[in-house]
């Protein structure tokens, strides 16, 4: 099946306008008649591409339904990523009941092609991941409703795999089933990232990273988000021509690089920026910088009838920075022949660029 309509739900951000970039230097993105990008902001237009705007919550099942109608597939992009801010109930709408409006908008109106995009955090849980694949299982117990929820959504998508759709024109009823795939980037970075190295960097700016934490040398395994982008698309296209073999899997997306601590890695792009982080002889022990994490979380939740505040450390960002989060991408390269776009050196400077062009533009304004 040719693909010409195209619907991204969180067109906006940081994965949405990576996949939009993508989109605008590769073959698919030529053929494109429409290019739907849904979002809660009003997506940027970009020369070359036939972008169609549509100012929507994903919790809205009937702006879901319209923004599906006639498209020839859809990726998944929008969530609520949240360690400990958002409440449990919004968690649960946008990342769970979103998904749900999604597979429902696509079955209703006939999109054949549904590609999610989970996240690696499904398998996190108090313990360290070591080289995990996608025969790892859930945790028995989540650390944080992020997680959780975006682990419910994910088996919402991978269990439509092969559910009936509405027939298209011209296409028999009996045959109309929809195609499903589930990808769980690691720790994405690159430009426009609002998570990683835009909360590392306002730490640091604002002087509250006195120290380290713990060893912080496990290895994080980190991905550029050009390459998640990219494997998306490899995704997409795969599903679309009838290739049964990604259908209703999950695929861990890595680059091919070894993993280093979380604060090594953030190391060599603060610096260029002229930012230092506390040599690693200044640290505090994980058990004192744990309990602290619970406490700031404590009193952010006993504050929130009368204002709100995010605690910069918290029991996940202590487990974040500590345990060592590795994960192995063998699933995608085998099946989908997946293989990195950009290098590391290439990933790190674009990323680079893009943050010290940001810092101008605040500095200028």
């Amino acid at each position: 099946m040719t693909i010409e309509r195209i619907l991204i739900t969180g067109g906006s951000g940081f994965l949405g306008q990576a996949l939009v970039r993508e989109l605008e230097a590769g073959p698919i993105g030529s053929r494109l008649a429409e290019l739907r990008l849904l979002d809660l902001a009003p997506a940027p237009l970009r020369a070359g591409l036939p972008i169609v705007p549509i100012v929507a919550d994903v919790c809205d099942p009937g702006a879901v339904a319209d923004a599906c109608r006639g498209v020839d597939a859809v990726i998944h992009a929008a969530s609520l990523v949240d360690w400990g801010e958002a409440t449990v109930r919004r968690l649960e709408q946008v990342n769970v009941t979103g998904a749900e409006n999604v597979v429902r908008a696509c079955q209703e109106g006939g999109v054949p092609t549904l590609v999610y995009t989970s996240t690696m955090d499904v398998v996190c849980g108090t313990a360290p991941v070591v080289r995990a694949d996608e025969t790892t299982p859930y945790p028995t117990r989540f650390t944080n409703e992020y997680s959780r929820t975006k682990a419910l959504a994910e088996q919402r998508v991978l269990a439509a795999h092969g559910s009936k759709r509405s027939p298209r024109d011209g296409e028999s009823p009996e045959d109309c089933r929809l195609s499903t795939c589930a990808l769980r980037p690691c720790g994405m970075y690159g430009e426009g990232d609002p998570y990683h190295v835009a909360n590392v960097l306002r730490v640091v700016r604002a002087g509250r990273l006195p120290f380290r934490i713990g060893d912080s040398t496990a290895p994080f395994e980190h991905v550029y988000v050009g390459n998640v982008a990219r494997a998306h698309l490899l995704a997409l296209e795969r599903l679309a021509e009838g290739d049964p073999t990604p259908g209703g899997q999950a695929y861990f997306v890595t680059d091919d690089t070894p993993a280093v601590g979380f604060l090594d890695f953030m190391e060599h792009i603060l610096t260029p920026l002229g930012y230092e982080l506390p040599p690693a002889s200044r640290r505090i022990p994980y058990a004192l910088a744990f309990a602290a994490g619970a406490a700031a979380e404590a009193a952010a939740f006993l504050c929130r009838p009368f204002f709100r505040f995010v605690p910069t450390l918290t029991r996940s960002s202590v487990r974040f920075v500590c345990h060592e989060h590795t994960f192995r991408g063998d699933k995608l390269r085998r099946d989908l022949g997946y293989a990195p776009a950009y290098e590391e050196a290439t990933a790190r400077q674009r990323t680079i660029a893009y943050f010290r062009a940001l810092e101008s533009e605040q500095t200028a304004t």
